[in-house]
């Protein structure tokens, strides 16, 4: 919790900075619905999709109208379910992740959609299955930015993440999994308006 706040206390730092660049820090928090696949000697029931949770605080930068940086810290809870013989087994792990992504983004009169696509390094700090500590996914998400005329906009993501690299590796046991996100959000701008539109002579 100590870290959360210290994060949190930075990003709002950093919202003193040059306002070209920096564009903004938030939350976000929302569901996640995940599935893994198992690749093993015997055969095995294809897994059902698990339902659990998210939150992230998140730091946009660039001076770009269309393409934007942006970097997040995330607590996620991915997981799956396995039945087998009139029995639910469900195997779920929790992971700190640093992400980045490119954004791109369209300026519309009362909102801003957009799309984000880049990598995900993830650190399982509690699994089930004794998953790898640490490995990548790819993440691609598109959302939209609702216009404000205050410092505080409301955001919705929605999200597709698939492993890249295996979360568990061994002689004979195999584990991929891929998961859907559907966040919603506050993106703190420090401004009091919209920026108003270049004027060309």
């Amino acid at each position: 919790m100590k870290r959360l706040v210290f994060c949190f206390g930075f990003l709002l730092l950093l919202s003193t900075a040059n306002a070209q660049f920096f564009q903004g820090f938030g939350i976000m928090a929302g569901g996640t619905l995940g599935r893994q696949k198992w690749d093993t000697p015997i055969e095995e029931p294809k897994h059902k999709f698990l339902l659990r949770y998210n939150g992230a605080i998140f730091a946009e930068f660039g001076p770009h109208p269309t393409f934007r940086w942006v970097t997040e810290l995330q607590y996620n809870v991915k997981g799956s379910k396995r039945e087998f013989s009139d029995q639910t087994t469900k195997y779920v792990n929790q992971y700190a992740a640093w992400n980045n992504y490119l954004m791109i983004r369209k300026e519309l009169f009362a909102v801003i959609p957009y799309v984000k696509i880049g990598p995900r390094a993830e650190y399982v700090f509690q699994s089930d299955l004794g998953f790898n500590k640490f490995h990548i996914t790819g993440a691609a998400g598109s959302g939209v930015e609702f216009v404000a005329y205050g410092p505080v906009k409301f955001i919705a993501e929605a999200w597709w993440v698939p492993d890249l690299t295996k979360s568990l590796n061994q002689a004979d046991f195999m584990v991929k999994q891929h998961a859907w996100e559907l966040r919603i959000g506050l993106k703190f701008t420090g401004r009091t308006g919209e920026a108003c539109p270049k004027v060309y002579k």
